[in-house]
């Protein structure tokens, strides 16, 4: 049976949520202590205390979470993975479980990303965000990306996940509107980031990360192929891993493309590690999923 590990997109979660797994699971305990050498600081401590906006915590907390659980589910489940892939910055994950980035490497990328990313969008002139809401329908989505458009106003479509999750970019002063009109329309929000990402507009970011971050690191070819979020490829190349990564900045993530990447692939289960469960029910509909969050380990 071909098995794929898919990994999430970066979830604000809350440590008090996932504190059991990460000082108790053995798996959590050895991921964590290695970014606490990279980064010269306790990961756990600092994720603990950490806002929703401090993105090097977040990210290299969220990588050594979902691989932590990558590393349960492969312990529970046996055997390897096939294919493994990411959407978003889950892609990172998936470079690393690959072998294309070793884990040391690829948090010192998200420490050196996250300088140039935090200099790059404190300097725009107005400040962009991404926000990220469920439970409306595509084509009442397109409707207020269209209404935000009317009225003069850069939008961008971000993120579509399924009929009922997406994300749009667009100036933190348009999203807040945008946002009540989420509402107004019976849809649910669920977080703004501030920086945009997945668009055309942050196309001079993806420059930036590419001559300043990107060759400080060396890129291995994959034990495994990496199915691309972009444009639905299995990757084996490391130059083309790499640049793909760069990619995801400015293209949109549709979930049909990495449906047609499974499928291409053909995979008949997919692992998906990581804190909540949104995932599952969209894989779920094609292909068999299993979820493993702290909880499951915890339980196993």
């Amino acid at each position: 049976m071909a098995v794929a590990l898919f990994f999430p997109g970066l979830i604000p979660t809350r440590f008090d949520a996932i504190s059991e797994f990460v000082t108790t699971n053995d798996h959590a305990r050895r991921r964590f202590a290695q970014a606490d050498e990279v980064l010269g600081y306790c990961l756990a401590d600092a994720y603990r205390e950490a806002s929703i906006y401090e993105w090097e915590v977040f990210e290299t907390g969220f990588m050594a979470l979902t691989l932590a659980l990558a590393d349960c589910a492969q312990d529970r489940h046996g055997g390897r993975p096939a294919v493994c892939g990411g959407q978003s910055f889950g892609a990172f994950m998936a470079a690393v479980w690959a072998g294309a980035l070793t884990y040391p490497d690829a948090l010192e990328l998200i420490r050196r990303s996250v300088a140039v990313e935090t200099d790059y969008f404190d300097s725009l002139e107005e400040p962009l965000g991404c926000h990220f809401f469920y439970r409306l329908p595509h084509d009442t989505v397109q409707r207020l990306v269209e209404e935000t458009r009317a009225r003069g106003e850069w939008i961008d479509l971000s993120v579509v996940l399924d009929e009922e999750v997406h994300a749009v970019s667009a100036s933190l002063r348009s999203l807040e509107r945008f946002e009540q009109r989420v509402r107004e329309e019976g849809g649910f929000p669920f977080y703004t980031m501030n920086r945009a990402e997945h668009c055309s507009a942050v196309s001079g970011l993806r420059r930036r990360l590419h001559d300043e971050v990107y060759g400080t690191v060396p890129w291995n070819a994959p034990g495994i192929p990496v199915l691309s979020d972009v444009d639905g490829r299995l990757l084996t190349d490391p130059e083309e891993i790499k640049q793909d990564l760069l990619d995801g900045w400015t293209t949109p993530v549709h979930w049909q493309t990495i449906l047609r990447g499974l499928h291409t692939a053909a995979v008949d289960e997919v692992w998906i590690p990581g804190p909540r469960n949104m995932f599952a029910r969209i894989t779920n509909k094609s292909i068999p999923t299993r979820v493993i969050t702290p909880r499951t380990a915890l339980e196993a």
